[in-house]
């Protein structure tokens, strides 16, 4: 007998054809060609150097090797199948996964306080950990696995990543309650005359760098006092100096409604964010992976 292994298409041929006694009735079930089929026997017989099968009035019969191999055959199958749809399937009221999600940290505010209580809800005992990553680190986590899905505006993400638009953003100004700008006209003349704290984002790839760069260009350098990565951040300190921090729509409604500061209209037009979720190809079937994506899908962002 041939040691080297056997493809598992070969061993459910010999399954087929011994539950059926027939190969015609095997190659229908296996949606294999008939021809294909004799030579995947043929391959089997000269594999355990027994024909395995011999035709009879009654079909083809099992020959007393055959026999002995067809339980074990029947078992290695089974053992496959059930693997098979344990992956494919994920119950998310008994699943105790961990989802890694990359987002900015403003994102992670967002997103993580919306998924949570679903989370919570559906799947009691999963864990989700939100992680900040620049576009080339995350299409290697997003690659590998560590991580699950990516949420933002990232442009640069290529490379087997798939994405699902989840919802168009404009931009705002915040700036604190009695901030002398919201006593007057805010124009585009009261904004350049203010001081402002601009996030940076072209270090992590992310799509708010188009505004960051306007912001750039529109503001008289001596008054941009602060440059930070951290949308967090630079809401703490707008709330507590006379500065205009320029944000996506629902940042600032949010930095409104768990804080002090006050939601103003650009005075002039930035590039609108188109805010989508990421993942790898390789994932793209995996059953968490799917439920995670649509449970995001889902959440309201308004």
């Amino acid at each position: 007998m041939n040691e080297l292994l056997l493809p598992l298409g070969h061993l459910m041929v010999f399954d087929a054809i011994y539950q059926h006694r027939n190969v015609s009735v095997a190659a229908r079930l296996l949606a294999v060609p008939q021809p294909t089929l004799s030579r995947w026997l043929g391959q089997l017989r000269q594999h355990f150097d027994d024909p395995l099968f011999v035709r009879t009035r009654t079909g083809m019969e099992p020959t007393p090797f055959a026999e002995q191999l067809a339980t074990p055959i029947r078992e290695m199958i089974g053992i496959y199948r059930q693997r098979v749809r344990a992956e494919q399937k994920f119950d998310a009221a008994s699943s105790i996964r961990n989802f890694k999600v990359a987002a900015s940290d403003f994102g992670q505010a967002l997103f993580l306080s919306n998924l949570y209580p679903t989370l919570s809800r559906a799947a009691p005992r999963a864990r989700i950990s939100g992680v900040t990553l620049g576009h080339k680190a995350l299409i290697d986590e997003l690659e590998s696995g560590s991580v699950d899905i990516a949420i933002g505006g990232f442009p640069a993400l290529a490379g087997g990543i798939k994405a699902q638009t989840l919802f168009h953003e404009t931009y705002v100004c915040v700036m604190r309650r009695h901030h002398p700008a919201r006593l007057a006209t805010f124009d585009l003349e009261a904004f350049r005359n203010c001081d402002h704290i601009v996030v940076a984002a072209h270090e992590i790839g992310h799509v708010h760098e188009r505004a960051e760069s306007k912001l750039l260009e529109i503001c008289p350098p001596e008054r941009i006092r602060m440059v930070s990565e951290n949308f967090i951040v630079s809401a703490m300190i707008a709330e507590e100096a006379d500065v205009v921090l320029t944000v996506p729509a629902r940042t600032g409604r949010w930095f409104a409604k768990h804080g002090t500061l006050e939601v103003m209209a650009v005075p002039f037009e930035l590039p609108a964010i188109e805010v989508k979720q990421y993942w790898h190809e390789r994932y793209h079937n995996d059953a968490g992976n799917k439920w995670l994506r649509r449970t995001i899908a889902e959440l309201d962002f308004s």
